[in-house]
């Protein structure tokens, strides 16, 4: 694996996707997806997905992988992304990595060893027992108590990735978040949007309303009846929070604001990951659009030193 790969990240509701087409269309690019969760069909509207007529032409790739119903892993999706970049880069044209995952873009970045790679270990058995006693929060608090950088980047409910760093802490005495980084299997370039908190908090909120409107509840009941109630797919933000409305045990006006408040927390760990784990160049394309022409050079120049 070499050459040159664009990245964008950053927090949800901040503009990723249409950087991304802007630049495909400015540097001969295609697009590869990196949302843990648009790379399921039938989850449009809740995962921001792009339309065809948003698309504008550009071609997009890891959309539309696999049915709600069936678990996607980060391996997974590294091996299908290594797969696309190899593909675009054979055509001459700029593979475009974008989303807000940010442990998938960087486990792609570096190459990240992943899934049945890891030798299990005495401790992970324990911590699978300690999780069988208790439940993921108390998991993740153990972990937050010893290594809080690496809690902020993991949610509780990922208990795999919470064992994962609490084995790796045991077994080397370094905490997860202070493992020596790998050597980038690319030459990327990471550009991270953000913007002023509020702002960013308002877009967001205002997403939600506009996601329930365009047909939000719908969707999650399809997915719903099609991959049951104990998907992965259902862990998603925007679904997770409708199903106990679905149920009748909350109101919509409850899942709604909860689906925003989450949504907001996401947020702000998402751009804890890009500032602490990745090099990343930010923008504020929101507050501050004649940025984007500092953006183009920083881009141009970069594409000038490919060999």
């Amino acid at each position: 694996m070499s050459g040159q790969i664009l990245m964008i990240g950053g927090p949800t509701a901040v503009g990723k996707t249409a950087l991304s087409i802007r630049l495909a269309q400015a540097f001969d690019g295609e697009v590869v997806n990196a949302d843990a969760y648009q790379i399921y069909r039938g989850m449009d509207i809740g995962t921001a997905k792009a339309t065809l007529a948003e698309r504008d032409g550009v071609v997009h790739h890891l959309l539309d992988v696999v049915d709600p119903g069936t678990p996607f892993s980060v391996a997974q999706f590294k091996q299908a992304a290594q797969t696309a970049i190899a593909e675009i880069q054979v055509r001459g044209k700029l593979p475009i990595v974008v989303g807000g995952t940010g442990f998938y873009m960087n486990a792609l970045r570096l190459d990240l060893p992943l899934g049945g790679q890891a030798p299990p270990s005495a401790y992970r058995e324990q911590l699978q027992a300690e999780l069988a006693s208790h439940d993921e929060q108390w998991l993740w608090a153990q972990l937050n108590a010893v290594d809080p950088e690496a809690a902020e980047n993991i949610p509780p409910a990922n208990s795999r990735r919470v064992i994962r760093a609490l084995e790796v802490m045991r077994t080397t005495g370094v905490k997860f978040s202070q493992q020596p980084e790998s050597k980038p299997a690319y030459d990327a370039l990471i550009l991270g949007l953000t913007t002023e908190r509020k702002v960013l908090y308002e877009r967001i909120n205002a997403r939600v309303d506009m996601m329930v409107q365009a047909g939000l509840i719908p969707e999650v009941k399809q997915v719903l009846a099609s991959a049951g109630p104990d998907a992965q797919a259902l862990k998603a933000i925007g679904y997770k929070e409708l199903l106990p409305y679905l149920q009748g045990e909350a109101t919509l006006a409850q899942a709604v604001e909860l689906i925003q408040k989450n949504s907001r927390h996401y947020a702000k760990r998402q751009l804890t990951y890009f500032k602490h784990q990745m090099p990343t160049h930010w923008f504020d394309l929101v507050g501050h659009p004649e940025t984007y022409q500092e953006l183009l050079t920083l881009v141009s120049n970069w594409r000038e030193m490919e060999e």
